[in-house]
């Protein structure tokens, strides 16, 4: 009987100083890079974060193809989660030849 009280005990502890795990979405942007031209990414966020902060925050930064080259995003257009279908009829158009 101590050791179920003491097992429950420390289950109940390690629950209690657990981190709070946020819930993330899966999203896509539409984006213009530098060498690329228009394409469609993808991300995961917190739902809870706004996503035209973290749609701002992607500009100048830095990605790599396949072949490991580097480029850098000169502009998001437009990001929505992944279930939805983009505004622009462009980025659509992308959006229907890009791999998942």
């Amino acid at each position: 009987m101590i050791k179920v009280i003491t097992t429950t005990f420390c289950m109940l502890s390690m629950l209690a100083v657990s981190p709070v795990w946020a819930a993330k979405q899966d999203y896509k942007c539409f984006i213009t890079s530098s060498t690329k031209g228009d394409e469609v990414v993808f991300y995961r966020w917190n739902t809870k974060d706004d996503i035209k902060l973290k749609a701002g925050g992607l500009i100048g930064k830095q990605r790599a193809d396949r072949k490991g080259k580097k480029y850098f995003i000169k502009d998001v257009q437009e990001c929505v989660a992944l279930g939805q279908d983009f505004v622009s009829e462009k980025a659509q158009a992308v959006d229907k030849k890009t791999l998942r």
